[in-house]
């Protein structure tokens, strides 16, 4: 009876309360909104020293100055961006994306009603709180403003500008006397590169003369210009053509030279439409060209990727006349850094001759404080230039795609990194948030492309689609990154020089080098505005702090040493992690796991974690689990908490998209829900031996069934991965699909078996969507091949064998096929034969083997798309004269050692780009000679990391 009062009492309190928030609907009305128009102009428009980016042609001494009242402005419009951020990711994360944890029934006890009026109360201070905060940050923002507003003329009288904008000289200097200063110089390790460029000047027997374009391209200060100077003045090039020219145009051309090209480019157009060409303006002149050159062949064109010096031809610049042992030693660090780029090393040669005694310990003090030379414009004048050209990069990045530029220092250099985890990083982090329909993962994607373009990463390894898989910066501008991002507070950096967290640390970011966190100083508040902490080597004490970095988004611990299983009860209460790796010393996945309520990714591939509890397969907002697992054998046995997961997948609450990967047996586990798993996309299998169990064969099929099934008109983007090398033969063999009933078909993009495999398994010629096929096993015969001759849309093939027995690729065979890789361990297997007319659209052909096997009756000739050829080292001299007779000059690649062979995709093995050879350039696709140079073409801004040379042929006059 009481009871019943109290909580009749406690309905009418509420519904008190519940017109309390009807009054407040008018000032909480549209507070997400308000939060997320915060956000909606990106940090780095509002960090990046208070202004805009600097426009093309804009004089440098004017873009690069900064007096005492800027930076002031800069440091408060960082610590404002900070607060934003903080603001709205506690209003966002706590209200609008808290867990619910059920309310009251009509039997409710008057407790659980305690609780909802206190939620509720709760409620309304917080929204008020909120409200009143992001009031007063729109108004800081619009005060900020209004501030640099007032302050840009006498930022433009201190930068030498007068308000007038006009261009400016100054150290720095105008970028068309870049080259020219640089010469004078004896150019080092260009000999090879000289001749493939000549060699590309040859003629191909029995194809005719023609048009082409040789484009150059490269990071700046690669020596692309010192490159083809050095082709174009060779007695040779001269020979060959008796009408030259030579035009050296810089990254900002001053008028008189910007009108000289377009006056150039009119005269072309004149020749073809003499009537649209007279009073064309710049703009319209180069529309016009486009459209005049979209639907015509004008010959072939290559490309030819600039290489970095290596170790001697980088001491041999660096330090021209004067070696010693000592100065070598001394020196290590400082040429690892340069990265063998020819500009980094001559500002260093500089550098060093400005000094009477050049010595290791200077080189040493001179790497300690690189950064500051690179970063500062009072830096040493002997690397003005360089400085130009990596800020010419980083000028050219604004908003998130800038903070994707700067987020890269946050990793050492030394080791290569995965693009799929730096992306999933950035969107952990929000650098890819968008207003428009375009998903967060494409603008991640497109960030990370323009990084890949102008050269500022470049790729390791590539993936079975020609896409980077892992990448490393350019190591001078990975330094200058770093340095940049240091000053700005962007990321705080601890190692063993530098063990201590300073006070003022307010950084976003925090990483740890392979030293030890000794003391800690920095504040809860500035600790709660850490969005990521990433730890290489030895943590120290820098997991305890975890804790107090309260609004922590990623936590990637993967190669951290020193941390166990007593410390994930600090990272379990991290609500707002989105991201989270762990190293190789956890072996068990506390059930407090699902504290982590706004998880996206968790990374378990190097722990030795076995088993997982449900409480991580039922985060909420998990997408992406690697590992290699099982469901915890308790959970197994529990028909509770079977039934309640069961539940969870069938309620459609479970945002899963790659499970990579689980283990499988006759017990029941993930094998039971797949079907259940309605976002799924990405699937890993590794199949247990169990004797004699057909239920457990029917139950695999069954899995794989309701997996790639998909309705009939839709493509899908599903991969699946088998691995039964624990099997006996034929087990995947075995395996086989019920007939699709009408309107559904069976479809997956990318398909990988692993194992003793006789015959291919049925189901495979079912997935008529296939476009990657990946298939490893002891032996690989005719019959196989003959399994796969009705893919036609396969664009990927991988066949790895121990021994390769009758392989015949026919006539007319894969004709959609644009990559081939033969990866053969045996030292006696002969490599495939190919018949003229198979593979009519290949581009890559990867033929890996232990023994030299020559050329093996391969006629290259006859596939005309044909842009690389990846071979052992052994026959590379065949190879290289084939490509050479082909009419593309394909790039040949070799390797010295065959890599085993990886357990994921891989489109060339990791060592490629450390021990191989690129023989020829490679060629633009057909059709994209002159006209691909031609549409590339910006009259206002001339491409600094692009060089090329347009080849025409008997020049006599025409």
């Amino acid at each position: 009876m009481e009871s019943a009062v109290a909580s009749a009492f406690l309905k009418a309190v509420m519904g008190r309360l519940f017109m309390a928030l009807e009054k407040e609907y008018s000032k909480h009305k549209g507070l997400a909104q308000e939060a997320q128009s915060l956000l909606a102009r990106p940090p780095h428009d509002r960090r990046r020293h208070g202004r805009p980016a600097p426009r093309h042609g804009e004089g440098r001494t004017t873009a690069d100055a900064r007096t005492a009242v800027a930076r002031l402005h800069a440091e408060e419009m960082l610590d404002l961006a900070h607060d934003v951020e903080e603001c709205v990711d506690r209003f966002l994360h706590r209200l609008t994306c808290r867990q619910h944890r059920g309310g009251a029934g009509a039997g409710a006890s008057s407790s659980s009603l305690v609780r909802r009026m206190a939620h509720e109360l709760s409620k309304v201070q917080s929204r008020s709180s909120f409200a009143d905060e992001i009031q007063r940050l729109k108004t800081r923002v619009r005060e900020a403003q209004q501030r640099i507003i007032r302050m840009k003329p006498t930022l433009d009288v201190l930068a030498g500008g007068g308000g007038g904008g006009g261009q400016l000289t100054g150290a720095a200097g105008t970028s068309s006397t870049a080259p020219s200063c640089r010469a004078s110089r004896i150019p080092v390790g260009i000999a090879e590169p000289v001749e493939e460029l000549l060699s590309m000047l040859d003629e191909v027997d029995g194809e005719p003369e023609q048009m082409r374009v040789i484009s150059v391209v490269g990071f700046g200060g690669s020596g692309k210009t010192t490159l083809v100077k050095a082709v174009y003045d060779d007695p040779r090039a001269k020979d060959r053509f008796s009408r030259r020219a030579w035009v050296t145009v810089g990254s900002s051309p001053s008028p008189e030279t910007s009108n000289g090209m377009k006056g150039i480019l009119r005269a072309v157009f004149q020749q073809v439409l003499p009537k649209d060409a007279m009073d064309a303006d710049g703009q319209h002149l180069e529309t016009s060209l486009k459209e005049y050159l979209k639907d015509k062949s004008h010959g072939n064109g290559y490309v030819y990727q600039m290489n970095t010096l290596g170790e001697e031809d980088s001491k041999e610049l660096a330090f021209p006349g004067f070696r010693s042992p000592e100065l070598e030693q001394g020196s290590a660090s400082l040429l690892g850094k340069c990265d063998g780029l020819p500009l980094a090393l001559v500002s260093v040669s500089d550098y060093l001759k400005s000094s009477n005694e050049p010595t290791g310990e200077l080189c040493a003090k001179l790497c300690r404080n690189l950064g500051s030379h690179l970063k500062e414009q009072d830096g040493h004048y002997s690397f003005s230039e360089l400085r130009k050209v990596l800020l010419d990069n980083y000028d050219s990045f604004s908003g998130y795609p800038l903070s994707c530029l700067l987020y890269l220092g946050i990793f050492p250099n030394n080791r290569p990194l995965k693009k799929k985890v730096v992306i999933r990083r950035w969107l952990a982090e929000g650098y890819a948030r968008t207003d428009s329909l375009r998903s967060e993962e494409d603008i991640a994607d497109e960030n990370f492309s323009k990084l890949i373009d102008r050269n500022i990463i470049q790729p390791v390894d590539t993936r079975n689609n020609s896409e980077v898989k892992t990448c490393k910066t350019h190591g001078i501008m990975h330094e200058f990154l770093l340095n940049k991002s240091l000053s700005q507070i962007f990321i705080a950096k601890s190692s063993r020089d530098h063990p201590r967290l300073g006070v003022n640390t307010n950084a976003c970011h925090l990483s740890f080098h392979s030293g030890e966190l000794t003391e800690c100083v920095a504040s809860d508040e500035e600790l709660s505005r850490v969005r990521s902490l990433t730890v290489f080597g030895h943590a120290g004490d820098a997991i305890c702090y975890v804790r107090r970095c309260k609004l922590i988004r990623v936590l990637d611990l993967q190669e951290c040493s020193d941390l166990d299983d007593d410390h994930l009860k600090y990272i379990c209460k991290l609500w707002h992690l989105k991201y989270l790796s762990f190293g190789s010393n956890i072996s068990e996945l506390p059930r407090s796991i699902d504290g982590l309520h706004c998880l996206e990714t968790l990374d378990l591939r190097r722990t030795q974690i076995k088993f997982l509890p449900i409480e991580a397969i039922m985060l909420p907002h998990l997408a992406h689990l690697f590992g290699k697992f099982m469901l915890h054998e308790d959970d197994v046995k529990s028909v509770n908490k079977m039934s309640k997961l069961q539940k969870f997948f069938s309620s459609k609450k479970s945002n899963l998209q790659t499970l990579a990967g689980f283990i499988t047996d006759e017990s029941k586990g993930f094998l039971q829900h797949i079907g259940h798993m309605n976002k799924l996309r990405k699937v890993k299998i590794w199949f247990k031996h169990v004797e004699g169990s057909n239920n457990y064969i029917a139950d695999l099929s069954r899995a794989i069934q309701e997996f790639t099934k998909a309705p009939i008109d839709r493509d899908t983007d599903r991969s699946l991965s088998l691995d039964s090398e624990e099997c006996p033969e034929n087990f995947l063999s075995s395996l086989d699909l019920e007939t699709c009933s009408e309107g559904s078909k069976y479809a997956l993009r990318s398909l990988k078996l692993n194992g003793e495999l006789h015959k291919l398994p049925p189901f495979v010629n079912l997935l008529s969507g296939l476009t990657e096929l990946c298939i490893s096993s002891p032996m690989l015969t005719q019959v196989h091949l003959s399994t796969l001759i009705n893919l036609n849309r396969l664009l990927y093939l991988k066949l790895v064998a121990y021994k390769l027995e009758n392989f015949e690729i026919k006539h007319g065979a894969f004709p959609s096929l644009r990559r081939l890789c033969f990866v053969v361990k045996s030292v006696t297997s002969a490599l495939p034969t190919i018949k003229h007319g198979a593979l009519p659209n290949i581009i890559s052909l990867q033929l890996l083997c232990q023994g030299p096997v020559g050329l093996s009756g391969i006629e290259i000739r006859h596939m005309k798309h044909l842009k690389e050829i990846t071979i052992n080292s052994g026959v590379v001299v065949q190879w290289e004269q084939a490509a050479k007779n082909h009419p593309n000059r394909p790039k040949v690649l070799f390797l010295r050692k065959v890599d085993p062979m990886e357990s994921e995709e891989r489109g060339r093995p990791c060592a490629i780009r450390e021990q191989m050879k690129i023989t020829v350039a490679q060629p633009t696709s057909s059709g994209d000679g002159l006209n691909s140079s031609l549409n590339k073409i910006r009259l206002s801004e001339p491409p600094s990391s692009r060089l090329e040379m347009p080849v025409r042929h008997m020049v006599d006059g025409h």
